[in-house]
């Protein structure tokens, strides 16, 4: 009886082996080969970054500020934290444009404000306190011009405009496109 127990378990020993040997040299059980990337690495970083823009007369144009700014080889650009963009004017109040994240593209062409956005400029002579929420807003700052395909509200004193898409170009005078679901309360003084 315990000759006949040593062939079963030698029996069911060698299925055993078998069958591990057969799923390791199986080519569906071949290990792919995987492709190492590197992670994107910062090529440079700055902390307290600050650009500033001068117009053709030497005077500030704008300025662009952020807690951190890491740029990245390619085509990549550069990832901001809590930029702000102080955008000059010859005879208002700057306007002031910031967000909690911010990418400036690769040529500098283009800066994209991720997440809320916030647009203010404060009241003057002759110019009327403008506030806008919107989020995921691009800036093009050789236009003076910024866009969004998100839901964006304007509020100016006791005016209040919103819809989705909004297109704005940020001089005088002030021109504001509101793309769709155009909402609005107009208070006469």
């Amino acid at each position: 009886m315990f000759a006949e127990q040593c062939k079963n378990f030698l029996f069911l020993f060698l299925i055993f082996l078998f069958s591990i040997w057969a799923v390791m040299y199986s080519p569906e059980h071949k290990e792919q080969e995987r492709v190492i990337t590197m992670e994107k690495n910062a090529q440079h970083f700055a902390v307290n970054y600050s650009k500033t823009q001068l117009d053709e007369f030497g005077l500030t144009n704008s300025k662009l500020t952020a807690d951190f700014a890491a740029n990245y080889s390619g085509d990549v650009g550069t990832e901001l934290t809590n930029p702000e963009m102080m955008v000059y004017k010859k005879d208002a109040p700057p306007w002031v444009i910031r967000s909690k994240a911010g990418h400036i593209s690769a040529d500098g062409n283009q800066i994209f404000m991720s997440g809320p956005v916030f647009i203010d400029r404060a009241a003057a002579q002759g110019v009327r306190e403008v506030n806008i929420k919107t989020s995921n807003l691009r800036v093009l700052p050789d236009r003076n011009y910024a866009e969004t395909d998100d839901w964006a509200e304007l509020v100016s004193g006791l005016d209040r405009i919103s819809g989705v898409g909004m297109e704005l170009f940020y001089q005088d005078p002030l021109y504001v496109k509101l793309l769709s679901n155009i909402k609005g309360l107009h208070e006469y003084y």
